[in-house]
């Protein structure tokens, strides 16, 4: 049949006894989207901010809960109830009862300049994470509450509308809160697809609303209040701002590595244009002193390990963190590097310039399209450059300063001492007693060179797993080892030619005029050959009752050594 014979039918012939929907079935398989709990929530929240709510209360209620699939299961902690309560312009009843309708947006027609866009967000993001979603409001502080709900249960026997809203009061925690002002709560009841964990929801909302905690928003949740993050970590205050008040400290901010805009034509317009506003900076030198410091405690309080460098906001409202593929490098690299924590960069745009950013109805994923990621990608790939290169010299400097400052063996002995866990156990020595052990040490520390008293040489002899000690020998040693009980001690001679002409100048102080790469290399080369001596004397550990002839390869060997350094000469 065609479109035209199918025109010509008679209406009442034309349609069919089904519904478009089936309305029990839709709801339940709307409840499996891509909303999180973070975006489920955060789609209430947004409603909130943009009734310009000062403040926004959030409670997670949490309850242990019984797995009904295993019997003999222990009761699991599991969220059972939230609620988000504002004190925004609130609703009535007209506007009240078309909040909880799929497609209805409260707006005037044609105003889509807000956070929200399709007019399902709340709906959507309540039930992918509750099976009742109750809303009380009113639009004037002495108004009464008025109460309307949906409950996918009475939704699967039946319901088909969404009920008349009636007065009724919230519970009198909100009541309080809500005290001589208008305002919403909603109440998610019967969450069922939740555990028990919140970390990083905090997170979440104090850096998705960022730009208005900044503005003056209080957010609380389970009444601690949320301070700022910023992933540019330029704005404040933060949570360390805030407890550093007392101290007169704050932390130090970002430095800013520039704003650009990029002007782009608004879709359906004649030539009017709206700008995309992209922010790049460079987190502080006190934080990214030496290669993994974004692992460090303080590193992961700031959430520094988890910066991935670009976020994306519309209106204000973030809504993608994360990675961009191909936005980054001459010819778009497809994942961060570790070092790219140390950048920021936030891109943010108006409504108005949704298509270019392929928003999606649940505000996560927005990815620029194409041929404006290849712009971005040219504004931000030098300053990505820029930044990386600042990062890695700024690491060269400060390891170069510890080099300057540490002891000429420390490097070696730590490295040593680090791994020695998993190193075999020393058979060498293991057989001295006590006393044996003890002047054994004192004989040792007697022809130490350095300062200190022979009390205070021994001390720090059986204290650390591995010693490199300079001493006075003839020019043909170059080493001896000593394996006492758990100590591997090596006393090295500063007379033989090898020390004199490769190690000393190794050794010894840096010059100012040298660079900070060259220090380094010449650190690494000394800590290097420490290294190779450190592990004979390890592995000469391993062979006990090889006493002598250990000796005699050690002597034999400088002695060649020594000829083969004059020779070099």
């Amino acid at each position: 049949m065609t479109v035209t014979e199918l025109k010509n039918i008679p209406s009442s012939q034309s349609k069919s006894n089904y519904s478009l929907i089936r309305l029990d079935r839709m709801y339940e398989s709307l409840r499996y989207n891509e909303y999180s709990m973070e975006s489920g929530l955060g789609e209430i929240v947004d409603n909130s901010v943009e009734a310009q709510a000062a403040r926004i209360k959030i409670d997670i209620t949490t309850e242990k809960v019984k797995p009904m699939a295993k019997k003999r299961a222990k009761p699991k902690e599991q969220i059972t109830q939230i609620v988000v309560a504002d004190d925004g312009y609130g609703m009535a009843a007209d506007a009240l009862s078309k909040c909880l309708v799929l497609g209805e947006s409260l707006r005037p027609k044609g105003q889509s300049q807000g956070i929200g866009r399709f007019g399902v967000g709340m709906t959507l993001g309540s039930i992918s994470l509750a099976r009742r979603v109750e809303v009380y409001s009113r639009n004037r502080s002495k108004s009464p509450f008025m109460y309307t709900y949906i409950d996918l249960d009475e939704i699967l026997n039946g319901m088909i509308y969404i009920p008349k809203p009636i007065e009724k009061n919230p519970e009198q925690i909100y009541l309080d809160f809500l005290k001589e002002s208008s305002g919403t709560v909603v109440i998610l009841k019967n969450c069922d697809r939740l555990n028990d964990s919140q970390d990083g929801l905090a997170n979440y909302f104090a850096r998705t609303y960022r730009k208005y905690i900044g503005a003056g928003l209080d957010i609380t949740l389970n009444d601690e209040k949320i301070y700022l993050h910023d992933p540019l970590y330029m704005d404040g205050p933060t949570l360390f701002d805030a407890s550093g008040r007392s101290t007169g400290t704050i932390d130090p901010k970002a430095e800013s590595l520039g704003e650009t805009k990029i002007p782009m034509e608004i879709p359906g317009t004649d030539g009017e244009t709206a700008d995309i506003v992209i922010k790049m900076s460079l987190l502080p030198k006190e934080w990214r002193l030496e290669r993994g410091a974004g692992r460090s405690n303080e590193a992961k309080k700031r959430k520094i390990d988890q910066n991935e460098g670009v976020s994306i906001l519309r209106a204000n409202r973030e809504v993608l963190y994360g990675h961009v593929p191909f936005i980054t490098g001459e010819r778009g690299e497809a994942s961060s590097l570790d070092i790219d924590r140390w950048w920021g960069c936030e891109i943010s745009f108006p409504p108005e310039l949704d298509s270019y950013f392929q928003v999606r109805y649940i505000k996560r994923g927005a990815e620029p399209v194409p041929a404006l990621r290849n712009k971005i990608r040219e504004i931000i790939q030098p300053v990505v450059k820029t930044a990386r290169k600042k990062v890695k010299n700024d690491w060269t400097e400060e390891t170069s300063e510890k080099n300057k400052k540490a002891g000429t063996f420390e490097n070696a002995e730590k490295i040593m001492s680090d791994i020695n866990r998993i190193l075999p156990r020393n058979k060498k020595g293991q057989d001295l007693s006590e006393k044996q052990a003890d002047e054994k040490l004192y004989e040792i520390a007697g022809l130490l060179q350095g300062e200190g008293n022979i009390e205070q040489k021994k001390e720090e002899l059986i204290r650390k797993p591995f010693s490199i000690k300079l001493v006075s020998f003839p020019q043909t040693i170059l080493f001896e080892t000593d394996i006492i009980l758990d100590s591997v001690i090596i006393r090295l001679n500063v007379h033989h030619p090898f020390y004199q002409k490769i190690l000393l100048p190794l050794c010894g102080p840096f010059n100012e005029d040298e660079s900070p790469s060259l220090c380094n290399e010449k650190s690494q080369l000394k800590d290097a050959i420490l290294l190779l001596l450190t592990a004979y004397a390890k592995a000469e550990a391993s062979f006990p009752g090889c006493e002598d002839m250990c000796e005699q390869l050690r002597t034999q060997w400088g002695s060649i050594l020594s000829t083969a350094i004059k020779q070099f000469e």
